[in-house]
């Protein structure tokens, strides 16, 4: 009898499952205190804690939502209807939108709408699924011009990357729509990304243990990937160094900086507490033929993350070159060279699938839908 009601719990979990819906926080940088809604596809049900209002369902339908302190003041075409905690826009279908502005960007968004107040500052949370989220993230971190496979790729790590990434729980929201979390622009319209999006459908990346990887990208490796602890102070499963032939003809493989030897030496000065004089004696002079994590001079090293947030440098895959009163820099990539390199990426797409793109950057992982995911930690 047990075996029975367990079977049954089962399949009603498994084919039960629906798109799971995201909640992200828009003009996330712009703390806006007012908002304009406007009507633009399907219908929504207009409510809030305490109220039905109507169904917004016509081109003129506009709603303008002002912060109060923690209350939210609404204005529906033109009339203030409620001064309240929190009010909702519900979409029938995952095809209805929304066109949404701040009062400096307006697009349109589809899901639901969420908006409420802390502060004096408003929350505006979108309310969406998984995959149409997904197509509005592609949009924002790669953009148009790219092929299928590749687009693909980059909807299986931005995927994963949202269920992985819940970084504004507290705020009520999973995560946000800038680079803070991923880049979302709202309504794709582009049929490539929406393809692929639709042929990947709910497919994420796992590790050995049924976990969410943090599915890191950056624009170009110069050749070469690194792991997270040569970058961060953390070493990651699956994110193994790996050599990339693949990106080293890309417009982001090679790069060059010079900066006056005054300005370099000052600087290792003030990192390794050693003296002018001292770092002036010694060659400072570095070739970097493999991915390191220090650059040394005598008897100290500095990081090279260090060196490059000081001199926002593209990458820290560089040698260097003391010439006189200059040093200058030969550098490759662009990024700081953990997970998938996109340059890499896309050269790979022209003859490889997504899979095998994905398996190449990332190791000992698994590709499995969001579903068989939910369902191996039931047990």
């Amino acid at each position: 009898m047990k075996r029975i009601t367990l079977f049954f719990i089962l399949f009603f979990v498994l084919t039960n499952v629906v798109a799971k819906d995201v909640r992200i926080g828009l003009f996330y940088r712009s703390n806006p205190k007012t908002i304009t809604v406007e009507y633009n596809v399907g219908r929504y049900t207009f409510f809030s804690e305490v109220s039905y209002y109507k169904t917004l369902s016509n081109k003129s339908d506009k709603v303008i939502f002002k912060a109060y302190n923690n209350k939210v003041k609404a204005y529906l075409n033109g009339n203030k209807i409620g001064e309240n905690i929190w009010f909702r826009l519900d979409r029938n279908t995952d095809l209805n939108s929304l066109k949404i502005s701040d009062g400096k960007i307006k697009r349109p968004y589809e899901g639901s709408l969420i908006v409420y107040s802390i502060n004096g500052k408003l929350k505006v949370v979108n309310e969406i699924s998984i995959d149409k989220y997904v197509e509005g993230v592609i949009k924002g971190e790669a953009g148009y011009g790219y092929g299928l496979e590749y687009y693909k790729v980059q909807a299986v790590i931005s995927r994963t990357y949202a269920l992985h990434h819940q970084k504004h729980k507290k705020e009520g929201f999973d995560l946000c729509d800038h680079t803070h979390c991923q880049v979302y622009k709202g309504v794709n319209t582009n049929k490539k990304i929406a393809k692929a999006v639709t042929q990947t459908s709910e497919e994420v990346i796992v590790d050995s243990s049924i976990n969410y990887i943090n599915t890191l990208f950056h624009s170009n490796c110069g050749g070469h990937t690194v792991t997270t602890d040569m970058v961060w102070s953390k070493k990651l499963p699956c994110m193994e160094s790996v050599k990339d032939t693949f990106c080293i003809n890309s417009s982001q493989a090679k790069w060059k900086k010079t900066i006056s030897k005054t300005s370099w030496v000052s600087f290792l000065s003030k990192k390794t507490g050693k003296s002018v004089s001292y770092l002036q004696s010694k060659s400072l002079d570095f070739n970097q033929y493999t991915r390191q994590e220090y650059y040394k001079i005598g008897s100290v090293k500095v990081r090279l993350v260090d060196i490059r947030k000081n001199y926002r440098l593209k990458s820290t895959y560089f040698s260097v070159h003391d010439i006189g009163d200059k040093i200058v820099l030969i550098g490759r990539g662009y990024g700081h060279g953990v997970g998938l390199c996109q340059e890499g990426g896309i050269v790979m797409s022209k003859t490889y699938d997504y899979k095998q793109i994905l398996h190449f950057y990332y190791q000992n992982i698994s590709i499995m839908t969001i579903n068989k995911v939910e369902y191996y930690k039931l047990f």
